[in-house]
């Protein structure tokens, strides 16, 4: 049994309780709760008994039979009132009574081990209950409905279906496979190698959603940086002054950006300084720059370009890099050099004090940190690293075992490596696993899960 509500004062809370003896360990808990009462998805309402045997709130209780319930054993949820008090006085009676507390995960765990879903959707509902984004939550909502195990269904019967062929090749000689049907099954193994491949690639996109991206604001003092992450914020959480270096710890908040969490730095700006404290600061900055997706690069527009700003630039030189041209609202007086331009992925003016061109910004944003494919897509997204192994590691053993195939070498040979790839795509789903990968995949779950 778990608390599947977060901890703390709300207008309820909702407790579970999955096992066969679930509904016979709550119902002596229960008064003015009849037999007639446990109809199946019919909630009711009752008194709940402490451990004094007392009433302590008014619950409402659900019961939800095996194997149809979410672990796909009986489950009960009590909903009561949500003081701390009154959910740790309903854990502890039933505790007393013969529960034992969840781990992390287990109510996810055990619908995984009564076939309710696979594994890659047991990963879906921990992604889609920590989404921070429409997105994310959109994405997870796809993968929790089995999408990505249907995109790999065909595929891994393509695989099979080659293995099929090689067997029979093995078993009865007579039936060796002509040059010709060698090729064609190449051909096979082949298209399933680049699927994958596909599947790999949108890690690249995966990743962004499902952790976010980081931007590290970089710019010389004054120039407009604190109130440009203001206004990308929307909310006034940096100091703005006119003195130089306002800024000595690191600020960071997270936007959502077209469906992608986006988290901007805001740090001590990048100079030459004696100042110990801003010295702290700027070498902290440095270390989150190393770190970032990407740049927002601001300079003055009302000024020229001085030794600072193109020290600046020396730091961030190589690094996927959006060009600001802040203050548009003054006299432009900055003459942008040929090389800067070039090497930033845009440029953009704005002015963060007038808040004029900041959706621009945003939009320009959006685009650089996802050149290749865009939100919203509509094929499968690879958002969890585990599963990324788990592709690679397919796809060079089907590199392997074609290499060993079209080289003429006899059928066992290729099989070895054509069937390790199957295994690898059983690891994503959960047909082919070890105690070690529920661990791992289980236990970042929070409990109640």
């Amino acid at each position: 049994m778990a608390l599947a509500t977060p901890s703390g004062r709300g207008a309820v809370a909702l407790l579970r309780v999955s096992g066969g003896a679930a509904r016979d360990l709550v119902a002596p808990r229960l008064r003015s709760a009849s037999r007639a009462e446990w109809v199946a998805r019919r909630s009711f309402l009752a008194q709940f008994l402490g451990r004094e045997d007392q009433p302590v709130d008014r619950v409402l209780v659900t019961f939800y039979p095996g194997p149809t319930s979410y672990t796909g054993e009986d489950l009960v949820e009590i909903s009561c009132h949500g003081s701390p008090v009154l959910a740790e006085e309903i854990t502890e009676t039933l505790l007393k009574a013969g529960a034992r507390l969840a781990e992390p995960g287990e109510f996810t765990l055990r619908a995984f081990l009564n076939g309710k879903m696979d594994l890659a959707q047991a990963e879906a509902v921990r992604d889609l209950v920590e989404s921070r984004t429409t997105f994310q939550a959109k994405v997870a909502a796809e993968q929790l409905g089995g999408r990505l195990s249907q995109r790999l269904g065909p595929v891994k019967a393509q695989i099979v279906a080659t293995l099929c062929h090689m067997e029979t090749t093995l078993e009865f000689v007579e039936d060796e496979v002509s040059p010709q049907g060698r090729s064609q099954l190449a051909v096979q193994i082949e298209d399933a190698e680049r699927q994958l491949g596909d599947l790999v690639e949108s890690y690249q996109l995966g990743r962004l959603v499902q952790e976010g991206a980081q931007v590290f604001i970089a710019g010389r003092p004054n120039a407009g940086k604190s109130s440009l992450f203001n206004e990308l914020i929307r909310f006034d959480r940096a100091i703005v002054a006119e003195v130089p270096g306002t800024t000595r710890d690191a600020l960071i908040e997270t936007i959502d950006l077209g469906g992608l969490p986006v988290r901007l730095v805001d740090a001590a700006g990048i100079r030459e300084t004696s100042d110990p404290v801003e010295r702290l600061g700027v070498e902290k900055s440095l270390e989150y720059l190393q770190e970032s997706d990407m740049v927002l690069f601001v300079v003055d527009n009302s000024i020229p370009l001085d030794p600072e700003d193109l020290g600046i630039w020396e730091r961030i030189r190589g690094l996927p890099c959006v060009l600001v041209l802040n203050k548009e609202d003054l006299p432009a007086r900055l003459e942008v050099p040929e090389e800067l331009e070039r090497d930033c992925v845009a440029s953009v003016r704005v002015s963060a004090l007038e808040r004029t061109h900041v959706k621009d910004l945003k939009d320009v944003l959006l685009g650089a940190l996802t050149p290749a494919q865009k939100l919203g897509i509509e094929g499968v997204v690879v958002t969890n690293i585990r599963h990324r192994q788990c592709l690679e590691r397919s796809r060079r053993h089907l590199r392997e075992g074609l290499k060993a195939y079209r080289g003429g070498m006899s059928e066992e040979f290729p099989l070895y490596d054509f069937r390790k790839a199957v295994d690898a795509l059983g690891q994503i789903t959960g047909e082919t696993t070890t105690e070690d990968i529920l661990d791992q995949v289980f236990s970042t779950f929070c409990i109640g899960k």
